[in-house]
């Protein structure tokens, strides 16, 4: 076949992926008709113009193509932690898994830690929850938020109407394929909790230096260097509200953390006139006027456990932060809200949200400060005591003694997402990638059944996961009969209806 004697391309990085021109540029389409020296007929040149624009790539799907480029590196569901993980101590509390075991003080057990409870997907569900207010005509018990409360005459209460959700766990949970988990760290240019109880940067991005004289930051020797751990400054008010913005518009729109926000124009159409807009800002630290081009601003998670652990604060703790990207979430919201409004129900009081339990993975310090202030009995003693307002007020003045936050990993699920097929290249099309598939499951037995395949940045790569439109079309008919039946629990099942509540979804 033909790509037996095509030669394979260099293997290249995330970031190098993003800047590749479509596969319908590659270079042997764009010369097939300038080798052809009676020049070309009329149907070689639209076979040729079709083949192109067959192989564009979704440029609002770009970022689904690739992963994290500081990402660790992915491990196999048959990977069986040490005896010593396993005997790790740690509990579910809330939406969050936390752990006080004096083994994660050795920053090898913590990091292995980690990658054992990234591999272990969230729940994932959607909840659709409907209420209206009543006035109360006599004094009476009712039931408010799933409650018993009194209420007199004339007071209002609100009645739930509707109160279901839909499990999407199965969507993020593949035993055999972990092409759509990302345990990474977060760059320099991005402001987090890194040992400190206020927002910061990395110092390789913006360092901080005050003068003895005078308070301010002041322009650094440019010969000076700073490790990827090291910290930078406080944020700004404005840099930290465009940071929110940014992170509240990408949670909507799908968009995994590791994409740079002054890489998508969409989200500064909506603030022409942000400081933050110009490309240069992250590319430069303005302030103290120092260039980080060439400089290691991606600390590895394992980096980020040895400082942790040589943090000696009493009240520390190190969280890593659980979330799911690839789908529109603000779209399919939006439908759903539709689709129970098309069944007639009208109220003020309707919420479609997404909730992720556990949220995060909260590591603490193995000692009886640390165990007593996160004890709800004890924690709610010390309110009433003012001893944890008094310990709040320490924990920021002396932040190196008594401890603070750090927020410096994240482990992402994709939702959806299109990794490359395995042993592609830039210019092969589908029909040969379909061609070699049966071959593929042999030796990639991950690869999920008569995959969906979409042209990328590296050739042809496959759907992993499922399109947000495909789903909703399953779901919707069922999301209006539990409107009707006013229920209460987990919705089960799925039926197709044909009407059109879901246009602009992927895959609708």
């Amino acid at each position: 076949m033909a790509q037996d004697t095509k030669p394979l391309m260099p293997s290249l990085s995330p970031e190098d992926d993003l800047d590749l021109p479509p596969p319908s540029y590659d270079h042997a389409l764009a010369s097939s008709s300038t080798d052809n020296q009676y020049g070309p007929t009329s149907s070689s040149s639209s076979s040729s113009q079709a083949v192109i624009e067959d192989r564009v790539i979704p440029q609002n799907l770009l970022h689904l193509f690739s992963g994290p480029s500081n990402g660790e590196p992915p491990i196999g569901r048959e990977y069986v932690p040490p005896e010593q993980i396993n005997r790790i101590e740690w509990r579910q509390k809330g939406s969050s898994i936390e752990s006080f075991d004096p083994k994660l003080s050795d920053p090898n057990v913590m990091y292995d830690f980690i990658r054992a409870q990234a591999m272990t997907p969230p729940t994932v569900k959607i909840r659709c929850k409907g209420m209206h207010t009543e006035l109360s005509q006599r004094d009476q018990t009712v039931i408010e938020n799933g409650m018993q409360v009194q209420k007199k005459s004339g007071e209002t209460y609100f009645v739930t109407d509707f109160n279901f959700t839909i499990d999407l766990t199965d969507i993020i949970n593949h035993p055999t394929n972990n092409g759509h988990i990302h345990l990474r760290s977060i760059p320099s240019f991005v402001p987090t909790h890194r040992g400190s109880h206020y927002m910061r940067y990395g110092a390789s991005f913006a360092p901080e230096h005050r003068t003895t004289t005078q308070g301010g930051y002041q322009v650094l020797n440019s010969n000076i260097e700073y490790s990827a751990t090291d910290v930078g400054r406080k944020t700004t008010l404005t840099e930290q509200s465009e940071h929110d913005l940014w992170n509240a518009y990408r949670f909507k729109k799908g968009i995994p953390g590791w994409v740079n926000m002054k890489d998508v124009p969409e989200f500064w159409n909506t603030r022409p006139g942000s400081k933050l807009c110009s490309s240069s800002t992250a590319e430069v630290d303005l302030e103290n006027g120092r260039s980080i081009t060439g400089v290691n601003d991606k600390p590895s998670l394992k980096e980020w456990c040895k400082v942790y652990c040589r943090d000696k604060g009493i009240f520390k703790e190190f969280s890593v932060y659980k979330g799911v990207y690839g789908w529109e979430l603000e779209n399919l919201q939006t439908a759903i809200k539709n689709a129970i409004l098309s069944t007639g129900y009208q109220s003020n009081y309707l919420d479609v949200t997404t909730e992720l339990t556990p949220a995060s993975l909260v590591i603490r310090p193995n000692n009886i400060f640390s165990r007593a202030v996160n004890h709800g009995f004890i924690y709610f003693l010390s309110w009433i005591t003012l001893v944890w307002p008094l310990i709040w007020i320490l924990k920021r003045v002396f932040p190196r003694f008594f401890g603070a936050p750090w927020g410096v990993s994240y482990v992402n699920y994709a939702l959806k997402c299109y990794p490359p097929l395995p042993s592609t290249y830039p210019s092969e099309s589908i029909s040969q990638a379909q061609d070699r598939l049966p071959s593929l499951y042999k030796l990639h037995p991950e690869l999920p059944e008569n995959p969906l395949l979409q042209y990328g940045p590296k050739g042809v790569h496959y759907l992993l996961g499922r399109k947000e439109g495909e789903w909703f079309r399953e779901w919707e008919e069922r999301i209006r009969m539990g409107v009707r039946m006013k229920f209460q629990g987990q919705l089960q099942g799925d039926t197709v209806n044909n009407e059109n509540v879901g246009q602009g979804l992927d895959g609708y």
